[in-house]
């Protein structure tokens, strides 16, 4: 059974009499969200689908941590812009001057790519809900238990407990109402008064009563657990730095229960992704990430959620954008193909393909993406003209004709910005030292193939007549020998035409190259 639906079980057993089940995710927007943050999302999103599969209603709920602190610059964004560090994220401008605030930027860059694949949470802006002033009972709950919140997030740590530390502590952050830095040099509250007193570096000095402050914010640890309570959050995911002994996670869910009186939602944690070729940690800060959208540019929304659910959340896997490309198509193709005709399936693979979204795909109405890609570049990128060489799909449908193009876009950015390998071409001269390391039989296999071509026996635009003509071949009584031999003549045309080992189908290959051409690059 897939983790998903697994989880989704432990939810309805653990939650029998929840009319629904409150499925939870955040991310601050520190930056361009990339692929591992979307981990974060997709890993409720399949949950929430196996819940919702299994008839049981569910709420997803994604926090923006919009009202944390701007921490530092990050690549890709203009220096100066450290002036605005302890500003909340909400309130820094947008670098690129399109949104309202930088927050609101990468926000909506994040939510556009969501909604292209098809998830769609309820959104809480945590700027909003902290400065309605909703959050008010629960900070002022926070502050009269500060030391015991101390003593537990003291007790996960190794360093010894601190006296003089503990009476200074607040588990809170405050925007100073005058510079709007979080750059507090003191603070005090006053539980008799219900009132604040803060010191800022900018010089700023005021008193305030906690009702209506709307310039504070929960430090992360208690914040957490707090949200777990409004929200009534059931489950949430977390990554691998927020789920060891001592992280984020466990410091949280103590707090939740000894000063919120509530346990912590079912949770589960999951592996960080990396980039196929570099070791480095995806990080927005450092620039070095792929996002959703990129992503979107060479896969449909259903192969990049059929590779996510792939992987059980515990595994960490590598997304590369080289001949994976290829591959994830083939292996998508091939098994959308078994699926939508009901052959038989592995149980956990027809849950990842119900996962993807494969009901809702129209891949298989249009010609293979490794066809599409092998072909495209050797008629200089005409589709018009890759469409009358492709003659099996009716194109005057406008879905088919929607799904061929879609292709052609995805084949066409990836063979001209990721691909690693030169564009096929045609080849100009026969490739005599290639021939010469033949053996007698696959220069048989040629000789026959070119004869063929010769007489025009057959009709390349007839491409199953074709096709069973040049199977036919090859001949060895043993199936899968045959096979192997089949796989091996063909390769061995792609050398001696295009100048590598593989290519579009032969029939379509023929009609590219003129016959006399066909011959000059067969023959010896």
């Amino acid at each position: 059974m897939h983790w998903a639906n697994e989880t989704a079980q432990r939810l309805i057993e653990n939650h029998k009499n929840a009319e629904t089940i409150v499925c939870a995710s955040g991310i601050s927007p520190s930056g361009h969200v990339h692929i591992g943050n979307f981990r974060e999302v997709v890993t409720t999103h399949f949950v929430v689908k196996a819940l919702e599969t299994q008839g049981v209603k569910a709420r997803f709920l994604f926090s923006w941590d919009d009202y944390d602190r701007f921490r530092k610059v990050p690549s890709g964004i203009p220096e100066h812009f450290s002036q605005y560090i302890g500003l909340p994220y909400s309130e820094v401008p947008d670098p690129f001057g399109c949104h309202r605030s930088y927050a609101e930027h990468f926000e909506k860059e994040f939510e556009s790519a969501l909604e292209a694949f098809g998830i769609e949470p309820e959104f809480i802006y945590q700027s909003q809900m902290y400065q309605s002033g909703i959050y008010t009972d629960a900070i002022r709950e926070a502050m009269i238990n500060r030391f015991q919140i101390y003593d537990v997030i003291n007790s996960f740590k190794t360093q010894e407990w601190d006296e003089t530390e503990r009476q200074r502590y607040y588990p809170i952050n405050i925007y100073c109402r005058a510079c709007g830095k979080d750059t507090m040099t003191h603070i005090h509250y006053d539980e008799d008064e219900d009132s604040l007193e803060y010191q800022c570096e900018c010089g700023h000095h005021e008193y305030t009563e906690l009702e209506g402050f709307n310039r504070i914010k929960l430090t992360w640890k208690v914040d957490w657990p707090m949200r777990w309570r409004h929200e009534n959050v059931m489950f949430e995911p977390g990554g691998r730095d927020h789920s060891s002994e001592n992280g984020s996670f466990q410091v949280s869910t103590t707090v939740s229960n000894r000063i919120f009186s509530r346990p912590a939602p079912d949770y589960i944690a999951y592996e960080f992704i990396g980039l196929k070729g570099n070791s480095a940690k995806m990080s927005s800060s450092t620039g070095h990430l792929i996002t959703p959208a990129d992503l979107l540019k060479v896969y449909p929304r259903e192969i990049i959620l059929f590779i996510f659910a792939k992987y059980h959340h515990t595994d960490a896997f590598d997304i590369g954008l080289d001949e994976d490309i290829n591959r994830m198509f083939t292996e998508y193709e091939r098994l959308l193909g078994k699926y939508l005709s009901e052959a038989p399936l592995d149980d956990t693979i027809l849950e990842m393909l119900m996962l993807s979204g494969a009901d809702d795909s129209n891949l298989h109405l249009a010609p293979k993406f490794s066809s599409i890609a092998s072909t495209l570049p050797l008629v200089g990128f005409d589709r018009a003209l890759l469409m009358k060489l492709m003659t099996d799909f009716d194109y005057t449908d406008p879905v088919v004709a929607k799904s061929f193009h879609m292709k052609c876009t995805w084949a066409k950015f990836w063979l001209e910005n990721l691909n690693t390998k030169r564009l096929p071409t045609i080849q100009d001269m026969f490739n005599a030292y290639y021939y010469k390391t033949l053996n007698n039989q696959e220069k048989n296999w040629i000789d026959a193939f070119k004869v063929m071509i010769e007489n025009q026996n057959i009709d390349p635009s007839t491409s199953d007549d074709l096709m069973t003509a040049i199977y036919d071949i090859v001949q060895h009584e043993i199936p899968s020998i045959r096979r192997k031999q089949q796989k091996r003549f063909f390769e061995i045309i792609y050398r001696l035409v295009l100048g590598q080992s593989n290519g579009p189908q032969i029939s379509i290959l023929l009609q590219m190259v003129p016959r006399n051409q066909m011959i000059k690059l067969l023959s010896a």
